[in-house]
């Protein structure tokens, strides 16, 4: 007849270990049976600050139960003032790189974060992008388009000099001439007509004594005072003729030289302005090129700056979670020297034979009879006698 046992065992610990063991877990996590109240280190994460609380008389509390309470009925929370110390005032309390107020917080470890712009990376990108103040004044113009009121100014001017290289290759004007003719050339042919005819009056009173002297009347005479009024006539249409050509002469040449110095002024005056536009140009690209420098040193000072507030968010963060763990650390530091600690625990071990069942035992006392068929009815038998 087969046989089925159960059988169980434990080490007992030496009492000492056990009692350290106890109490090491006791720091862990212990549930208080009154209260129901969960302590030990691991009761909350070691990542979460107790927060602080207004109490009545305006001090500070980490007991909620303690604190004031505000109209809702809730306790009031503090804030880390801008001045230092607390502040239940939201508006008074010192803000965080999102501009968020900052809960006063006793120990706990802060999320990850990234450090903002730094003023002076703030500033360069006002200075870059252009910037106004709350009412719409301008502080900065910005710098992606200060090169376009030098070109503006630059492509006016060199057309200008275009205009002007234009108008001096304007052909000659005949008639320039009178500008420059003299006014005064009809004085003096009409003087020197007054001196032809005077001339002629004492060549006539010459030849009239002439011809006295030699006898010569009448048509004789008047002939020879005909001839020198004829050349006296030719003389002076002559000398008109001379006086006006020379006065034309001379009018036409002062226009032609005063025709080529415009001419070369304006071509000097036109490139002028084409290199004054030219220079215009350049000096708005230098003033825009001098604004990048300007916006990547006052950037990247800037840039210098985040960079060291990063890195001591991050050291001031890892010693926070250091010190956070701490507790753990000397929880598996203890740990670890009650498992290297030698121990002689006591074994104990218990076995059990179960009780066979009655129909375990009308089944065997059915098997003995000799045959299946034949100790199934048996058993039928056995079961009805029972009743």
């Amino acid at each position: 007849m087969a046989q089925d046992f159960i059988q169980k065992s434990m080490t007992l610990l030496p009492e000492y270990q056990e009692e350290f063991l106890k109490n090491l877990l006791a720091n862990i996590y212990q549930v208080d049976e009154e209260s129901g109240t969960i302590t030990g280190i691991a009761a909350k994460s070691p990542l979460e600050g107790q927060q602080y609380y207004q109490t009545a008389d305006g001090g500070s509390t980490l007991d909620p139960s303690a604190a004031a309470l505000d109209e809702a009925g809730n306790p009031i929370r503090l804030y880390e003032a801008k001045a230092g110390g607390f502040t239940s005032d939201p508006s008074a309390a010192a803000l965080d790189q999102y501009d968020r107020p900052i809960f006063a917080m006793e120990g706990g470890v802060g999320a990850p974060d990234v450090i903002g712009f730094t003023d002076a990376q703030v500033d360069a990108l006002d200075r870059l992008m252009g910037a106004t103040d709350e009412e719409g004044n301008v502080i900065y113009e910005g710098m992606l388009e200060a090169y376009k009121p030098f070109l503006d100014e630059a492509l006016e001017t060199y057309q200008t000099g275009v205009d002007t290289v234009d108008a001096s290759t304007a052909q000659y004007d005949p008639t320039s001439y009178k500008d420059f003719y003299d006014p005064f050339v009809e004085e003096v042919i009409d003087a020197q007509k007054l001196d032809v005819q005077e001339a002629l009056e004492r060549e006539r009173a010459r030849l009239g004594s002439q011809a006295a002297s030699y006898g010569a009347f009448g048509r004789r005479r008047d002939l020879m005072e005909g001839d020198a009024a004829g050349r006296a006539a030719v003389e002076e249409a002559k000398l008109a003729a001379q006086l006006r050509s020379a006065a034309f002469t001379g009018a036409q040449q002062q226009a032609q030289s005063a025709f080529e110095n415009q001419q070369k002024r304006g071509l000097q005056a036109g490139q002028m302005f084409q290199q004054l536009g030219t220079g215009i140009g350049a000096l708005g690209e230098a003033a825009q090129q001098q604004g990048f420098q300007d916006f990547n040193t006052l950037f990247n000072a800037g840039q210098l700056e985040q960079q060291q507030l990063q890195r001591q968010f991050d050291v001031q963060r890892a010693a926070d979670l250091e010190q956070a763990y701490e507790p753990f650390a000397r929880f598996s530091y203890m740990r670890d020297i009650l498992q290297g600690v030698p121990s002689s625990g006591t074994s104990l071990a218990a076995a059990a034979t179960p009780q066979a069942s009655p129909l375990g035992a009308a089944l065997n006392y059915a098997g003995q009879l000799g045959g299946a068929t034949g100790g199934i009815s048996t058993l039928g038998s056995i079961i009805n006698r029972g009743r």
